[in-house]
């Protein structure tokens, strides 16, 4: 049985399914803003309920394989419509199908695979936005003023742990050439105590120090890389994945990122909190100088707003070799500043700001502020383990 006749060629059964995935999408949509009003609410399903535990299960699932299932799967969704789009066009040229039956047709085809896909993000991922964040789990005020002398001192500690570890993995303040990043498989192994360490000393949830599927390295590095984008979380297969030729002072700190996300932390600032965190207690003392790279950079940049001749102090006194790794880092991003990765953290920007985090990607630097207050909170040893 056909219907809606010739112009749209459906029979009753694949009009249903694409009415159906439509219906999914825009229900994962409302039960996403239900819970974003009913924060207590959105703890329990998201952060309590079967939720992480499925995140969990699809994580260690999809470790069994070897390279990342969502490039396979972005690649196959291509694919799928891209085929569709040459099969409709061939009925058009044909005289099978009218333009715009074609067009009505596969414009259906694709909002039932989207709408599947918008409701498995939210079932998946998307309902962690509604949940409070790490500082409410804390119970600490990340805002308030804060002074040049407070962030000179925190900078500087941050500094001469950079330069301790460095050292510690040279053996001399200049090695002479950037540091290698070491294999990914160590790295894990590192921070996975680092998990235990952090999760404990933080009281987060036992979900978090549970073990979860490793990352992997993107196949695709030099095309994301361009998209000035350094790691990604994919929900629908529980994966972590970094770009595979990150140098080493970052490879460290983002895999922990990473693995943030797939311990249900969905803010940028949570991940990289406990992204540094979770690395600087690590045993690994490669992984340790990602850690304390990254935070004496944040802390520096924070301090040149306020003082910029502080911040250029304590700048002066990083080693030779660290701002040599942070000046390949800085080369190692120079061919992602294009209009192309300007218009990728636009997207980004909107898909934060759509799911409640007002502050769009500028959330990435609000951690500045979180790991402040957790040194008024709890002492600086919390940072500089």
């Amino acid at each position: 049985m056909v219907s809606g006749g010739p112009l749209i060629g459906l029979s009753t059964g694949q009009l249903s399914r694409r009415i159906l995935g439509v219906a999914l999408g825009v229900g994962g949509w409302w039960c996403f803003q239900f819970l974003s009003d009913r924060p207590e609410l959105a703890a329990v399903v998201a952060g309590m309920g079967p939720i992480p535990a499925l995140m969990r299960g699809l994580s260690n699932l999809t470790a069994a394989v070897p390279f990342p299932i969502a490039e396979a799967m972005i690649l196959a969704f291509g694919l799928r419509h891209g085929l569709g789009a040459w099969t409709g066009a061939g009925r058009i040229r044909r005289g099978l199908a009218t333009v715009p039956g074609g067009l009505t047709r596969g414009s259906l085809r694709f909002a039932q695979d989207v709408g599947i896909l918008v409701f498995l993000f939210y079932l998946l991922w998307g309902v962690q936005y509604a949940k409070p964040g790490l500082e409410a789990h804390l119970g600490i005020e990340s805002t308030g003023e804060v002074t040049a002398p407070e962030l000179r001192e925190l900078a500087q500690r941050a500094v001469e742990l950079t330069n301790q570890v460095y050292e510690e993995l040279h053996g001399s303040t200049d090695s002479g050439t950037p540091t290698p990043a070491p294999s990914m498989d160590e790295l894990v192994s590192a921070l996975e105590i680092g998990w235990n360490e952090i999760g404990r000393d933080l009281g987060l949830p036992d979900r978090v120090s549970a073990g979860h599927g490793a990352p992997k390295p993107i196949v695709a590095t030099p095309i994301v890389k361009r998209l000035g984008i350094s790691g990604i979380y994919f929900p629908y297969t529980g994966e972590a994945l970094v770009l595979g030729d990150l140098p080493g002072v970052a490879v460290g700190r983002n895999l922990g990122h990473e693995m943030a996300h797939q311990r249900g932390f969905s803010s940028e600032s949570d991940a990289n909190v406990l992204g540094t965190l979770v690395a600087a207690r690590s045993p690994d003392p490669a992984t340790r100088y990602s850690a304390y790279s990254f935070l004496q950079g944040q802390l520096v940049t924070a301090l040149q707003r306020v003082s910029s001749e502080d911040a250029e102090e304590v700048m002066q006194a990083r080693a030779p070799g660290v701002r040599r790794d942070l000046a390949d880092l800085a080369a190692y991003w120079q061919p992602a500043r294009t209009p192309v990765a300007a218009a990728a953290s636009r997207v980004n920007d909107a898909m934060l700001r759509t799911h409640g985090v007002s502050e769009g990607v500028a959330s990435y630097a609000g951690s500045t502020w979180v790991f402040v207050a957790l040194a008024r909170e709890r002492g600086r040893d919390v940072l500089f383990y």
